[in-house]
């Protein structure tokens, strides 16, 4: 995701802040802020970028354009300086890539023994890639849960121990076990760690060798429902322009719905409450399941750019330190159909 950066105080001014940017809490910075002014005003922002007149906010867009024009605005009525040199904007470079479901063009299926079980695209997979190809093959990968798909030696946990992945395909669970255990000294407790997040999972997924990673959805832990998946991974993904072309990550990340999952289980012999207790235990050791998997994926792959909006408001007390509000400026765009 892409970020409106502000430094220093800057978020909290802003927030406390009219259109003409009169401080609510007196010209005074360090004067508390009337919390009904500031909550007016953050409601008066939000809606503002969340109208229609701003089409989504999707990035390398003309959402994109009027989003970064009104951050600008306002962050030079506030007085703040430019981030980045004399602009406040920072270009960054992204791959655009975007499957293309309809048609024939996808193809996603778990097999044992011959025996093939269809994924539905958005019904029961959301399927990707973030190499720069236009069509993505994995075939007859073998299928292991790897539990929470974790390598922490911080937290003397390693979910790959004594397997090689390599060319397979991992099943995943999404969070951490701390979340699951409810113990503060599992991990975080119910506190999710950068370990649990999917950006790290499909990650290490990619530094273990797999072919392709796969994460269970499940509401609670992932803290949204499948219709947030549906919409986010069904669109567009971003990725910073790599020299590699994306070649360092697996061939395909994916979601997979807790009902397709559960039947995937199933094919294994494995219930999905027998696997979550497995994962839980430091103990655990990687399961491979009798089954494989086969995905061929067509996508539009084109490089644009998109841009950080960066400003700064200088401190007195330690101007050599910083403290960094970050926030995301983009969404997810209007439905082409």
């Amino acid at each position: 995701m892409l970020k409106a950066w502000l430094l220093g105080a800057g978020l909290l001014v802003l927030a406390g802040c009219d259109q003409t940017g009169d401080q609510t809490g007196g010209q005074n910075g360090n004067q508390a802020l009337d919390q009904n002014a500031m909550a007016s005003s953050l409601h008066q922002y939000t809606a503002t970028l969340a109208s229609d007149e701003f089409a989504g906010r999707a990035p390398a867009s003309e959402g994109e354009e009027k989003t970064i024009g009104f951050l600008e605005q306002h962050f030079r009525a506030l007085g703040l300086k430019p981030g980045f040199g004399d602009s406040y904007v920072q270009p960054v470079p992204l791959a655009e890539i975007t499957v293309n479901p309809k048609g024939g063009r996808f193809h996603a299926a778990f097999t044992k023994e011959g025996e093939a079980l269809g994924m539905g695209y958005g019904s029961q997979i959301l399927a990707w890639s973030l190499r720069e190809e236009p069509e993505i093959t994995v075939e007859g990968s073998e299928v292991v849960f790897v539990g929470y798909g974790i390598n922490a030696p911080d937290y003397g946990w390693n979910d790959y121990e004594g397997i090689d992945v390599r060319g397979k395909t991992v099943l995943m669970l999404i969070n951490d076990p701390g979340y699951a255990s409810g113990d503060p000294a599992i991990f975080n407790g119910k506190a999710m760690t950068y370990y649990g997040r999917w950006t790290y999972k499909f990650e290490e997924a990619a530094r273990q060798g797999a072919a392709a990673a796969i994460l269970i959805h499940q509401k609670d832990p992932a803290g949204y429902p499948w219709d947030v998946v549906q919409s986010s991974w069904s669109g567009p993904q971003f990725s910073l322009v790599s020299a590699d072309k994306g070649q360092s990550r697996v061939a395909v990340e994916a979601w997979i719905s807790l009902a397709a999952a559960t039947a995937l289980l199933q094919r294994g012999d494995l219930t999905l409450d027998e696997a979550q207790a497995l994962a839980l235990s430091p103990d655990f050791k990687a399961t491979p399941l009798p089954v494989t998997f086969s995905a061929r994926l067509e996508s539009t792959v084109r490089h644009t750019t998109s841009h950080n909006v960066i400003a700064v408001r200088e401190g007195s007390s330690v101007p050599d330190e910083a403290l960094i509000y970050m926030a995301h400026w983009d969404h997810l765009g209007t439905d082409p159909t």
